[in-house]
């Protein structure tokens, strides 16, 4: 493991027997890595995976569709976004296997980072005039452009209060997890 700290053989042989531990230092080394994570961090690294791998099938189609909506600043910033959580996503389920004391604060970090991306994204298009393209909003009165106002907003709203507080949910269960056991 390389968390532990190298003691002699020894010493080692000394702690266990001032303990009352009924093993040799080589049968305690064998149980340390035997153990592995612990059962949060495991847990955590299996949401984690979920997670990355949701992160990856939107960044791909992201990445796919981006020739098709236009190359415009907006939508470059939201795939490079996506493509970054899922590189810390996937960092953030390592740790966790690993069990670095590391994971919980960059799981956060990610997470809520995201849910903060996605909350102002919503914000923003929420309350952006929306646009109509000329050939179309000829043909809609003004009720009509009202109504698709009103719809818009309360769908980027839903999303970004829906979206936004599952990710620090997720941001939260990620910090929960505390330094490993």
């Amino acid at each position: 493991m390389k968390n532990l700290l190298s003691i002699p053989r020894e010493a080692l042989a000394e702690l266990l027997q001032a303990a009352g531990s009924p093993l040799t230092p080589e049968q305690y080394l064998a149980s340390l890595a035997a153990s592995g994570p612990s059962v949060k961090y495991r847990n955590r690294a299996w949401v984690a995976a979920v997670s990355s791998g949701t992160f990856v099938v939107l960044s791909v189609l992201s990445l796919l569709l981006l020739p098709l909506l236009g190359f415009d600043l907006e939508d470059v910033i939201v795939v490079a976004g996506l493509a970054t959580v899922t590189f810390f996503e996937y960092r953030v389920r390592r740790y966790f296997l690993e069990g670095n004391p590391a994971a919980p604060g960059l799981g956060f970090r990610n997470q809520a980072i995201f849910a903060a991306a996605i909350m102002i994204y919503c914000l923003y298009h929420a309350f952006a005039p929306i646009q109509v393209p000329a050939e179309y909003s000829s043909l809609l009165d003004p009720d009509t452009m009202a109504s698709l106002r009103s719809l818009t907003q309360l769908f980027y709203l839903l999303i970004g209060i829906v979206g936004g507080l599952g990710q620090f949910g997720l941001a939260w269960y990620y910090r929960a997890a505390g330094p490993p056991t």
